[in-house]
C-alpha cells in the first residue's frame, strides 16, 4: 500500500512532500473562499440579477418595439390602397375617357364635314351669281359693241352728227 502522509521522497503521486503544507494551504483556501462567498457572494449575486434583469428589461422593450413596428406596418399596408382594384378603377377610366374622345371626336369631325359642305355650298352659290355676273358683263360688252357697230354701219351722216349733238346737249344739261 501507498503511504500518502509519509515525508519521504517522490512517490509518484503530485503531492506536496509534507501533508502539512497541503493541509494548511487547502485550510486557507477554504477560509479564503468563503470570505469572499460570504462577502463579495450578496453583491455578486445583485449584480448577476440586476444583469438579468436589465437584459429582461431590454428583451421587453425590443418586444414592445417590434410590436408597435408590426402594428404599423399592418396599419399603413392596411391604409394602402388595393393595387389590383386600384388598376382596375385607372384602367376603366381609361376606356371611360378613351369611348368619350371616340364620340366627341366623331360628333367634332361630322361637325367639321358639315361646316365644310356648308361652306362648299355658299362658295359654290358666290361663284355662280360670280359667274352669272360676268357672264351678263360680257354679254352686255358683246352687246354693246355689236350694237355699235351695226348703229355706226347703218346711220349715215347726217344721223351720227344728229347723235352727237343729243348726247353733248345731254351732257351739257347734266353739268
Amino acid at each position: 500500500m501507498l503511504n500518502f502522509f509519509a515525508a519521504e521522497g517522490p512517490n509518484g503521486v503530485q503531492l506536496a512532500s509534507d501533508i502539512r503544507e497541503v493541509v494548511w494551504g487547502s485550510l486557507a483556501f477554504f477560509v479564503l473562499l468563503a470570505l469572499v462567498v460570504w462577502k463579495a457572494g450578496p453583491a455578486i449575486k445583485a449584480a448577476m440579477t440586476g444583469r438579468t434583469e436589465r437584459i429582461r428589461n431590454e428583451l421587453d422593450a425590443a418586444r414592445a418595439e417590434r410590436d408597435a413596428a408590426e402594428a404599423a406596418l399592418t396599419e399603413s399596408t392596411a391604409d394602402l390602397p388595393d393595387v389590383g382594384a386600384e388598376e382596375d378603377r385607372i384602367r376603366a377610366e381609361a376606356q371611360e375617357t378613351a369611348a368619350r374622345l371616340k364620340v366627341d371626336l366623331k360628333a367634332k369631325a361630322e361637325a367639321d364635314a358639315e361646316a365644310i359642305r356648308t361652306r362648299g355650298a355658299v362658295d359654290v352659290e358666290t361663284m355662280k351669281r360670280q359667274a352669272l355676273g360676268d357672264l351678263q358683263e360680257e354679254v352686255a360688252r358683246v352687246t354693246r359693241s355689236a350694237t355699235e357697230t351695226v348703229v355706226t354701219e347703218s346711220l349715215d351722216d347726217a344721223a351720227h352728227s344728229d347723235l352727237i349733238e343729243t348726247y353733248i346737249n345731254q351732257v351739257g344739261r347734266l353739268s
